[in-house]
């Protein structure tokens, strides 16, 4: 992809510190929707990227950190199924989708090991480093801490490349939806706040801040309400709400491809594996996470298993522009600025 292409030159480049900032959520269009267009990252705004697919965190930024695809990662979704324990797992979080409990699999990192693209450079005797939120040991649990730790770390270091993640405002536009003022609240002051950060930046530096995926508002339909459906799957839907995999009942899939079509078509494209492999995540090999079918959503519509599932106003990792337009905004920092 083009955006690890961009990331890889930042990595190989010398003689000054490059700054990679990840703000969770911030798609091109949530740019244009919450920003004032002659705000900092607007008129900062150089390219527009496509993201990594499915255009979510899980993928996007282990790509990120790793300099790997999902499908050499096997980091594909947010909830991933697990033959060996049969259950549907968050992968992050370590836990089962469905009851809420720790899964009995080891550490998702013992089963899909993966080297930082920091680590391989520290271990090269490079300077890099991760700036990252409270839920990763050494984070930062308020986001001007974690702008304070940037700015340091660029006026202590000449030559250090450096990762930097944040979860916002992916966390609030899960909860409120783009329609809400308080995302664009936020994002405002996130915006004001970075900029008058990098005003205090002495160090030459290169900085390029991006999105892993952007955001839709969404509503929800369920597989429990569509008994014919349910009756085809094998184990419970999995990997992401607008990007589902399906495990199929041997014999059913000309059967559940019909259903589909009939009871989702409208706002779903229905892939085969093979085909989601090949042409959607590049991938050389095949991958155990992912069912018989994925559907990819195109519309405003998630899926989900039951009326249990928590449910979300925004969402991401479907094909709509909006989900996968990702911004490159660049500023650079002279020497003795």
């Amino acid at each position: 992809m083009a955006i690890l292409e961009r990331l890889k030159k930042m990595q190989n480049d010398s003689g000054k510190n490059r700054l990679v900032m990840i703000l969770d959520g911030m798609g091109v269009a949530v740019i244009k929707k919450l920003l004032d267009k002659n705000g900092f990252f607007a008129s900062h705004l150089t390219d527009i990227e496509t993201a990594i697919i499915p255009a979510t965190t899980v993928a996007a930024t282990t790509a990120y950190q790793t300099g790997k695809m999902p499908w050499e990662t096997g980091f594909i979704g947010w909830a991933q199924y697990f033959s060996e324990t049969d259950e549907v797992i968050e992968i992050f979080r370590n836990t089962n989708l469905y009851t809420g409990e720790i899964s009995k699999m080891p550490q998702h990192t013992r089963i899909l090991p993966c080297k930082t693209v920091v680590q391989d450079m520290v271990d090269k005797g490079q300077s890099a480093f991760e700036i990252m939120p409270g839920f990763i040991p050494d984070g930062c649990d308020i986001f001007e801490d974690w702008l304070d730790k940037i700015v340091e770390t660029c006026n202590t270091e000449t030559d250090a490349y450096i990762y930097a993640y944040w979860t916002e405002p992916d966390a609030t536009l899960h909860d409120c939806g783009s329609k809400d003022s308080t995302p664009k609240k936020l994002l405002r002051e996130m915006e004001h706040k970075i900029e008058k950060a990098f005003q205090k930046i002495h160090n030459k530096t290169e900085i390029l801040i991006t999105a892993d995926h952007g955001h839709i508002d969404v509503e929800h339909l369920f597989i429990e309400d569509y008994p014919d459906i349910a009756e085809c799957l094998l184990h419970p839907i999995s990997l992401e709400s607008r990007c589902v995999s399906f495990f199929i009942k041997p014999k059913h899939a000309e059967h559940f491809q019909n259903l589909f079509s009939k009871h989702f078509g409208k706002y779903f494209k229905l892939v085969t594996k093979d085909d989601f492999e090949k042409e959607y995540l590049h991938a050389k090999k095949h991958i155990r996470f992912i069912g018989d079918f994925v559907a990819l959503a195109t519309d405003k519509y998630e899926l989900k298993q039951n009326h249990d599932c928590e449910l979300l106003k925004s969402g991401h990792a479907g094909i709509t522009k909006e989900e996968l337009e990702i911004p490159i905004i660049q500023h650079m920092i002279n020497q003795g600025r």
